[in-house]
């Protein structure tokens, strides 16, 4: 069998042309050299050295292995190396899809930290609807998603972990005229255009018949369609400025604009809003290390936007 060892005991013979000398080099005995480099000459079916009075050199098809060994030894060499990084995430890719709100919450945050321990590492994110996350997913054209998680529930073919249970509040511009009440009904909320992505059926469900302004429900799946359906929550105060609009945002999304104020948080509790993503991966398949570490990163995000969140509701009085 060509192995790498055999290959190693053929360049040293010639290096030292002498099986004593390159035995002695290689710390093993000179029948143990004999008969790996006769093994070798076996399973090629030629004959490599010329031996005489102890003395070797390389014959034609000796040279002809000789040229090739060095580059076979450093492709191994190489292909060992890579193998090594992308266990300790050094190389590798990250395949990942995330759904609008954990995109610009913790996804994007997530990655510039892991990016920041390993800049070699190569990064494919794509943001889409929940449900197109999910597709990406069981197509495989991402290793991970994290996105809404509730339509999963019973699906034996993903696993999952939530990571993000954040309550969610309606924004509006200063001066809106809803602000001239101090408590807001959920009718008076559903006066004026909702700005989101797309709302799952298990907030849809505490919805009336009637959406006025705000939005619609898909009859297909149960889905709150709003009026203005966005695919990524950035930008939002632009949204905001002049309209009448109400965005559907998180404190920690909304943080600067509230402390520049340039929006303001409508003060109701008609309409519960939390957000429940999380994790989703084919049960079946084996994780890449770069990913693990991405996931990992994601938790220690998470765990500080959840201790920043508290900050911010008593900074804004919404306790």
């Amino acid at each position: 069998m060509i192995t790498q060892l055999r290959l190693q005991h053929l360049i040293a013979l010639v290096e030292h042309a002498h099986f004593g000398r390159a035995a002695e080099a290689l710390h093993i005995s000179q029948p143990t050299l004999s008969k790996s480099i006769q093994g070798l000459e076996a399973e090629l079916g030629v004959k490599l050295l010329d031996r005489k009075h102890g003395a070797v050199t390389p014959t034609v098809f000796g040279e002809q292995v000789l040229e090739r060994a060095g580059a076979l030894l450093t492709a191994e060499d190489d292909l060992r190396r890579e193998i090594a990084l992308l266990a300790n995430q050094e190389i590798g890719t990250l395949k990942v899809a995330f759904g609008p709100y954990p995109s610009v919450m913790s996804g994007y945050p997530a990655i510039a930290r892991l990016l920041a321990k390993h800049p070699k590492m190569k990064v494919v994110a794509h943001v889409a609807s929940w449900r197109d996350v999910v597709q990406q997913v069981a197509a495989r054209t991402v290793d991970l998603g994290i996105a809404e998680m509730s339509h999963l529930h019973g699906n034996e073919k993903f696993t999952t972990e939530r990571i993000g249970q954040h309550c969610g509040c309606f924004f509006c511009r200063p001066g809106h005229p809803i602000l001239k009440r101090r408590q807001i009904a959920l009718a008076r909320l559903l006066e004026f255009p909702w700005l989101s992505a797309r709302l799952p059926s298990r907030i849809a469900a505490n919805m009336p018949d009637s959406l006025g302004a705000a939005g619609t429900i898909d009859l297909v799946n149960g889905d709150f369609v709003p009026a203005i359906e966005i695919d990524v929550p950035m930008q939002l105060p632009e949204f905001l400025a002049g309209s009448d609009v109400l965005v559907l945002a998180t404190l920690n999304i909304m943080e600067r604009a509230l402390v520049a104020g340039e929006v303001v948080v409508v003060p109701t509790r008609a309409f519960p809003l939390q957000t429940n993503y999380g994790f989703i991966s084919l049960k079946e398949r084996t994780l890449p290390p770069a990913t693990q570490a991405f996931m990992q990163v994601m938790r220690e995000v998470e765990a500080e936007i959840s201790q920043e969140e508290i900050s911010l509701t008593a900074l804004f009085g919404l306790t």
